[in-house]
């Protein structure tokens, strides 16, 4: 354990207890104590312990009175303790296991304005990845318990103010991966807390990862007024390969003109690697490292020297530092020497053994046809952009492996491409870079089919030509020779192949299929040669060509309302068609023109015709016709190129839309309305016009009407109609709202039409006196004839000192029109003279938002 203390602190440790997560603890002295710069100590702790089983455990002291006045911790911050931990994972199935290492002290002192760095110099020495995360320091409490430091905030939180260039507000952040802390930049001067925890992770030879433990530094920060500005470091990351020697340069600079202490640390490897400063002067300094790496050094996560520039200055004044990470990647050397063979449709590779003996594995890779990767300096292993797949692997130690495509042979006449690169083992893992590429041809003496192409479209007389070419080395076979062509449906499961062609003429390398359905469907053809001779009952097949299908072609209109018709078409071939571009062809005036041209992959292509072509643009309705040209190559000297192959012809309608109707709605004339003020039941008359622009149908085989009888509502459909008009009836309420759509007769509906609504005729008025007399005039309290539509009715009588003496909540249709005769709640008639009433009012509304209404007023009573 290391403490760093003020060398001013009346703090005295020289023991202390460690808890040791297994219930034990124990009192350790110190170890040793010196001074280190800027009035810091560095106090060192060591012990030992065993522990009695595999497990997790954490491992923590606790260590009295922080700073006091520290800014971002709630006062008093000289009675909150500092608690450190590490957590380890005992576990045999993880194998030996380190705890990480901070090389970089934190020391160094931050200036107001100015950018504040730290980095902990952690590495792992068994080269398990580092993750580095902020978390809220740590104290026992007076309980005894442990929990978070009383009132922290992130230091940048205390006060906000401009970052160091004025470009935005001050921030602070920790890099994940490297461990760089960045404060840019501290607002107030005075004392900060801040803590991290480095947590290590092992990668499992599955690809799984496991975390092993953690390490916590809680640290404390001082920013000072200062006109002093910090130096400037340029650290460069960099790889290297294994066995080579790696040679950085590392420069730093001083805004101020001042003298720059470099130093460098980190990672485990000074040494071996040598720093050395080569110049100082006023304002600059520069450093070398050298490092002569080994194939021990490699892996996966890089090494990382962390630099420390220093400005000098007097020991009254304040002196800053930069450290800045630099980030050394470490990977094999590339295996060497590949070779590649070709025999009776086996590949065998060789290679030199490989350099370096602590790899694990070699990975084998194929691909047909050259890729031409070459890998960057720091580019391991195999990109799966490059399109080549893992087809094997063998142990370090190996020189050779023999690729039969998993017992099943490769197929003869293919250009197979192959690389290779090490692995090397966990924990430290890593990779090397690739070798070069190396191919090889299979077995070209064959013949190769190179068309499949689609002569005429037809249902009955369609016409599909077939080419090959000849076998190269015709000479050195023994003859006679052989071609027997078949032919299959290519897109139905279990159809069989036919043979369609057989001749012994080897130049006769054209079959013509005529009278085919090329209208729906697509066909696959087999070419297979043979060698017979008089003394053969039945001839050897000396070769199978990889089959190939015709192009299929489908047109469909494009998804949604786009004005477009997207084609897609597929085939199944050896040769390559995802290289070279495809011709789209549409009839334009009974001519099949040339419209575009689009790259497919190695089985489809799609294109979507929008019409741009010589701003022709597509017409809705119209049938549109088309054939893909596709243009392949096998990528060989010895097969002409490039190879095309037309699909069949394909046509598709571009649909008129479905559009909506325009919906019109009788409104009600309010005014008009209140002058006689009927009751229910209502109607409301719809009318509406379908849209017959030129790019919408016509062909509607029916509309559906729909209501909701408040604007927050959802439509329901009412019913259907052939008609453009539809009255609703027996409605208690004017309220609610309509749309229209229209189904046509392939039954699609279309979108809604536009909303019509109707909301009621709300009136309400109560009178200033009744006389309750029996008269027949006047007696009751209620609402003008007027009014209706009302759907609750809550009505409050008040005397002249407030005291409530009738109320009434209506739910009869009586009492919804409150008729109140001057009575108490019991039906006594009340004194003549003036009261005070509130009714809430629920009307039948399209806006439930203005549903309820209250009403208050006087009435008075008079008889």
């Amino acid at each position: 354990m290391v403490i760093y203390k003020d060398m001013g602190s009346i703090q005295e440790d020289p023991e202390v207890i460690i808890s040791n997560g297994d219930g034990s603890t124990q009192l350790v002295k110190r170890f040793s104590i010196r001074s280190i710069g800027n009035e810091t100590e560095r106090e060192v702790f060591y012990w030992e312990h065993t522990y009695p089983a595999e497990g997790s455990y954490v491992i923590s002291c606790n260590i009295e009175e922080r700073n006091a006045g520290i800014l971002n911790i709630a006062p008093p911050t000289d009675q909150v303790s500092f608690f450190i931990s590490t957590t380890i994972n005992i576990n045999v199935f993880h194998g030996f296991n380190s705890t990480p290492v901070f090389t970089v002290a934190p020391i160094d002192l931050a200036a107001v304005g100015r950018p504040y760095v730290h980095n902990p110099g952690a590495y792992d020495p068994d080269g398990d990845s580092l993750v580095f995360k902020m978390r809220v320091p740590q104290q026992v409490n007076a309980a005894g318990r442990v929990d978070n430091v009383p009132g922290y905030k992130l230091p940048h939180l205390v006060t906000s103010c401009q970052n160091s260039d004025a470009s935005g507000t001050s921030y602070l952040r920790l890099d994940q991966n490297t461990g760089q802390l960045e404060w840019n930049a501290p607002c107030l001067k005075g004392e900060y807390n801040l803590a991290f925890v480095v947590e290590e992770w092992r990668v499992a030879p599955n690809g799984g990862a496991v975390k092993l433990g953690e390490v916590v530094r809680d640290m404390q920060i001082i920013v000072k007024e200062t006109q002093n500005r910090p130096p400037v470091l340029q650290p460069k990351d960099t790889c290297i390969v294994a066995g080579t020697t790696l040679t950085g340069t590392v420069r730093a600079t001083d805004p101020d003109g001042d003298l720059i202490t470099l130093t460098a640390a980190g990672s485990g490897i000074i040494p071996p690697a040598i720093f050395t400063v080569t110049s100082s002067t006023p304002g600059a300094s520069t450093g070398s490292l050298v490092w002569n790496t080994t194939c021990e050094d490699v892996r996966e996560a890089p090494y990382q020297v962390v630099f420390r520039a220093e400005d000098v200055r007097p020991e009254t004044d304040t002196r800053l530092a930069d450290l800045q990470p630099w980030n050394i990647r470490v990977v094999g050397p590339p295996p060497q020497n590949l070779t590649a063979t070709s025999s009776s449709g086996n590949v065998t590779l060789s290679w030199d053994k490989y350099t370096c003996q602590n790899a694990s594995v070699i990975r084998i890779y194929r691909r047909e046809g050259a890729s031409g990767f070459v890998p960057d300096e720091c580019q391991t292993g195999v990109p799966a952009s490059t399109g080549y797949v893992l087809i094997g692997e063998v142990s370090k130690d190996k020189t050779s492996f023999t690729d039969n495509n998993g017992g099943a042979g490769l197929p003869a006449g293919a250009d197979y491409c192959y690389i290779i690169y090490a692995e090397f083992p966990t924990p430290g893992r890593g990779a090397s870079l690739a070798s070069e590429e190396v191919c090889v041809v299979t077995d070209q003496d064959i013949p190769y089919l190179t068309h499949v192409t689609v002569d005429q479209t037809d249902a009955a007389n369609g016409q599909i030509t077939v080419r090959w070419t000849q076998p190269r080395q015709v000479e050195q076979l023994s003859l006679p020779l052989e071609y027997r062509l078949l032919r299959r449906l290519a897109r139905e499961e279990g159809s069989t192949f036919v043979e369609v062609k057989r001749t012994r003429n080897m130049a006769d390398t054209t079959w013509v299929d005529s009278d085919q359905n090329t209208n729906d469907q697509s066909y696959r053809y087999r070419l297979e040669l043979y060698q017979s001779s008089p003394a053969e009952a039945q001839p050897t097949k000396l070769h199978s060509s990889t089959e190939a299908s015709s192009v299929w072609l489908e047109v469909n209109p494009a998804s949604g309302d786009e004005k477009a018709l997207e084609l897609n078409w597929h085939y199944d071939v050896p040769w390559k068609n995802e290289v070279l571009r495809h011709y789209i062809y549409r009839k334009i005036d009974g001519t099949f023109t040339l419209i575009d041209s689009v790259m497919a992959t190695a089985n489809q292509g799609t294109y979507t015709d929008k019409g741009t072509f010589a701003g022709l643009g597509l017409n809705r309705g119209q049938n549109y016709c088309y054939y893909v040209q596709t243009v392949g190559t096998y990528q060989l000297s010895a097969t002409p190129s490039p190879l095309l192959n037309n699909s069949q012809e394909a046509c598709a309608v571009l649909p008129k839309l479905l559009c909506a109707p325009e919906l019109r709605l009788e409104n009600i004339d309010c005014e008009a309305f209140l002058q006689t003020a009927t009751g229910p039941p209502y109607q409301h008359v719809l009318h509406w016009s379908p849209n017959l622009s030129p790019d919408c149908t016509e062909d509607i085989a029916y509309y559906t009407v729909y209501y909701k009888a408040t604007i927050d509502g959802a439509f329901v459909p009412l019913g259907t109609t052939t008609e453009t008009t539809f009255t609703h009836v027996g409605l208690n309420s004017y309220a609610g709202c309509y749309v229209v759509t229209a189904t046509d007769t392939q039954g699609r509906e279309s979108s809604y039409s536009n909303e019509v609504c109707q909301d009621n005729c709300i009136f309400f008025m109560l009178p200033n006196i009744i006389t309750p007399n029996s008269d027949g005039l006047n007696d009751e309290f209620k609402p003008d004839k007027k009014t209706r539509f009302i759907r609750s009715m809550k009505f409050k009588v008040f005397n002249r000192w407030g005291v409530k003496v009738y109320e009434l909540n209506g739910s009869n249709s009586d009492e919804l029109y409150i008729n109140w005769e001057g009575v108490d709640s019991k039906g006594n008639r009340l004194p003549d003279g003036i009261y005070y009433y509130e009714v809430e009012v629920g009307f039948y509304t399209l806006d439930p938002a203005k549903e309820n209404r209250t009403y208050k007023g006087w009435v008075e009573i008079l008889r």
